[in-house]
């Protein structure tokens, strides 16, 4: 994301939508009551045209008073829905609905009667994912691998599997493994070319990962200078979960938002199955935390977040005012998901509370 306009004191933002993490990003930072203004296509009918062509496309620019976002990460796709308060009057009436696609290439004007810190945070994150180098994690297994590339807003996972024959069905086998290997390196160098990837972990609990790794180093020179290996007590998606939390690749995968989402929750769910009194979750716990300045980290969802999102943005303040870090995290992801679980909100506590 690009920011190409900022004027506080108006209460607006200029933005330029860059990919996929961008459009995550603005599906927190736009809330129900901003003003949004973006380009959109509609075909215009002239009263007096009678033929049965539809009209003419028209492309203009409208400012929308939001009422519903809608983003799908499958899509890579945000539709803005609400009234429309100004435009070309001989296209759109004021007043009525219209959504309004935000894509890659789309640049959306906010405005909003306040910009909290927490909102200004995620356009600075949103503007760094755009240049930042990504880490993509490859699972490989006997004919199977999962690939998982760290995005700031979700672990996006890619798989593939093909039948190389087990180790008595030696005719040919070689061979299968060999086209499996380069249909394995097709699709990373792909996703590794379009992603700015800087590092990949090719990670499993067998022999699997380091022939890969034999076969990359043979094929393409380039694509292996980027490989660690890790090995792992696990395949799949569990092994790309179990390499991102080592301490040992901090230093590697931190930078990935969805990562730090990962290792968050999981500090939260070993705190609360210990029973250490170092973490809350649930909306009256998490702020009877916050409000004794006990909570170090609140964490929340995008869901709870739209839910109930004006007494989670008093939470935010409080938080941020005691120097307390707020992080929120994607529903769709696997960190998404176990936090959805137990509430969608929760919080690491700086110490323990005294009920």
């Amino acid at each position: 994301m690009k920011v190409l306009f900022r004027d506080l004191r108006q209460g607006l933002v200029k933005v330029r939508v860059d990919g996929l993490d961008d459009l995550w990003y603005l599906s927190q930072v736009i809330l129900e009551g901003d003003l949004i203004r973006g380009e959109t296509t509609r075909r215009i009918k002239d009263k007096e045209d009678t033929k049965s062509s539809g009209g003419e496309r028209r492309t203009f620019t409208l400012g929308l008073r939001v009422e519903k976002l809608d983003f799908n990460s499958d899509t890579d796709s945000l539709r803005v829905s609400g009234t429309i308060e100004d435009g070309p009057e001989d296209a759109v009436a004021l007043g009525s609905h219209h959504t309004l696609n935000v894509d890659a290439g789309s640049v959306i004007g906010i405005k909003k009667s306040e910009w909290s810190r927490a909102l200004l945070d995620l356009l600075k994150n949103a503007e760094k994912s755009s240049w930042r180098p990504k880490v993509l994690v490859v699972a490989v297994d006997e004919g199977e691998a999962t690939i998982g590339l760290l995005r700031d807003s979700i672990i996006q996972y890619s798989e593939i599997s093909r039948n190389i024959g087990g180790k008595y069905d030696l005719k040919g086998r070689a061979e299968r493994k060999k086209d499996f290997y380069s249909e394995l390196a097709s699709m990373v160098g792909n996703i590794a070319g379009k992603e700015n990837v800087s590092r990949i972990i090719l990670a499993g609990a067998g022999f699997e990962k380091d022939s890969f790794f034999d076969y990359l180093k043979d094929s393409d020179k380039n694509l292996a200078g980027k490989c660690v290996i890790e090995n792992t007590g696990s395949s799949g998606r569990n092994a790309i979960n179990e390499t991102i939390k080592r301490p040992t690749l901090k230093t590697t995968v931190e930078e990935a938002n969805s990562a730090v989402d990962v290792k968050l929750v999981d500090e939260l769910l070993t705190n609360i199955s210990k029973d250490s009194g170092l973490a809350v979750y649930g909306l009256p716990d998490v702020e009877a935390a916050v409000n004794t300045g006990a909570a170090g980290t609140l964490l929340l969802t995008d869901a709870i977040f739209l839910r109930e999102r004006k007494k989670l943005e008093g939470l935010m303040k409080n938080v941020e005012k005691n120097r307390g870090i707020v992080h929120i995290i994607n529903k769709e992801g696997e960190a998404g998901k176990q936090l959805e679980s137990i509430g969608g909100v929760a919080a690491l506590l700086r110490y323990k509370l005294k009920y």
